[in-house]
């Protein structure tokens, strides 16, 4: 997307830059374990202009790596990370892949299902033997620091919630109504004003503009783009202190895109990773079978928005005086960590390293290679069809 095309100063001095024609060398010379490939892959339309031996097309990428693997170049295993924006993909190359890696179980259903059943009908994914599951838009360790700020309520007994990102949903006329507080810090990219009229109603009476005025507030985004790594660390050392000062946060209210059925039931909370680093639970509505409402429930940091602002007030009062989701996103914010899922291994193929080990012994038990010597790519609508 528009915020994902660079330049990436936050790299230098910590990725080695490497051009395809390269990279079979390197990685056998620096004897590398495991390749992983993550994460969205978008219509080439949205690509950045190519740079010097650097391909951006991530199919084009794995298709050569293979070739060069299946001609002896190197011997490693190649694992993909799928996002849940994909926009196409090559049906031979994620076939050959040594394992996947999907956002969460819901994603793979709706690439696996049948198109008779609302799925992408896709079955290159079926003979894979080693299959993970991790939302990887999880915060690096280093961040989640024990700089906890004063509670908004604590001061002045009012009920203070925050957007992260994109607000979705979010009725501010009704939070306003109902005496609830909504601090927006938008993405760094979207026009904050822009973005946030689309929600607020045309008509209303001069007192509902007062009530706007005093309970929505527009502060400056502490998303990081084109930033050094030094710059970033700054910032997010203080995301902690930033967020933590509210009640709760807010994900998507309703559907923000029209995505299909089964594609909307995978679709990831808004900044839940970001919410639980800061200790505050998070407001999602009910969706029975929906990955961004069950995820929060099962971290215990869910407020559900099920019967209108006026129930949201008095659960948020109600968290405002036990501290019960707080307590929850606290108690999960350490295992929540990018690093921490890598590392975890108590169930087998769970962590990510496991998956690695069984993609390496995938690899090891094939007895030829297929080759790849053609582009045959397809968007995941127009996918190969399951009767």
């Amino acid at each position: 997307m528009a915020w994902d095309q660079g330049p990436y100063p936050v790299l230098d001095g910590l990725v080695q830059e490497i051009g395809l024609d390269d990279a079979p060398r390197v990685i056998r010379e620096q004897k590398i374990d495991c390749i992983y490939s993550l994460f969205q892959e978008y219509d080439p339309r949205l690509f950045a202009p190519a740079t010097g031996a650097i391909e951006h097309d991530i199919s084009t990428l794995l298709r050569v790596l293979l070739l060069e693997r299946q001609r002896g170049g190197f011997d490693a295993p190649i694992v993909r990370h799928w996002g849940f924006d994909i926009h196409q993909l090559d049906p031979d190359v994620a076939g050959a892949l040594d394992a996947h890696i999907f956002c969460n179980r819901e994603k793979f259903v709706y690439f696996t299902e049948r198109a008779s059943q609302g799925g992408a009908g896709l079955d290159a994914f079926r003979a894979c033997k080693v299959i993970a599951f991790m939302d990887s838009d999880r915060p690096k360790g280093e961040f989640i620091n024990d700089d906890f700020a004063p509670r908004l309520s604590d001061s002045d007994g009012e009920i203070h919630t925050v957007c992260i990102g994109r607000p979705f949903g979010i009725d501010y006329l009704a939070a306003a109504r109902h005496g609830i507080h909504v601090h927006l810090y938008g993405n760094n990219y979207d026009d904050p004003f822009e973005a946030n009229a689309r929600e607020v109603p045309t008509t209303g009476t001069r007192d509902d503009a007062t009530r706007l005025r005093r309970f929505v507030h527009v502060h400056s985004s502490l998303q990081t783009i084109g930033a050094s790594w030094s710059e970033v660390q700054r910032t997010k050392a203080q995301w902690v202190r930033e967020f933590s000062q509210y009640d709760a946060g807010w994900s998507y209210i309703g559907d923000p895109i029209p995505w299909k059925p089964l594609e909307n039931r995978a679709a990831i909370p808004n900044r839940l990773s970001t919410y639980v680093l800061a200790g505050i639970p998070i407001i999602t509505d009910r969706r029975a079978g929906f990955y961004r409402y069950h995820e929060p429930h099962r971290l215990g940091v869910a407020i559900d928005l099920d019967g209108g602002y006026r129930a949201l007030r008095e659960q948020l009062e109600s968290e405002r005086r036990s501290r019960a989701g707080a307590a929850s996103a606290r108690r999960e914010r350490s295992g929540y960590s990018f690093a921490r899922w890598l590392t975890a291994a108590s169930e087998p193929g769970r962590g990510c390293f496991g998956c690695f080990d069984q993609a390496r012994e995938v690899l090891d038990s094939r007895l030829c290679f297929r080759v790849y010597n053609t582009k045959k790519m397809t968007t995941v609508a127009s996918a190969p069809r399951l009767l």
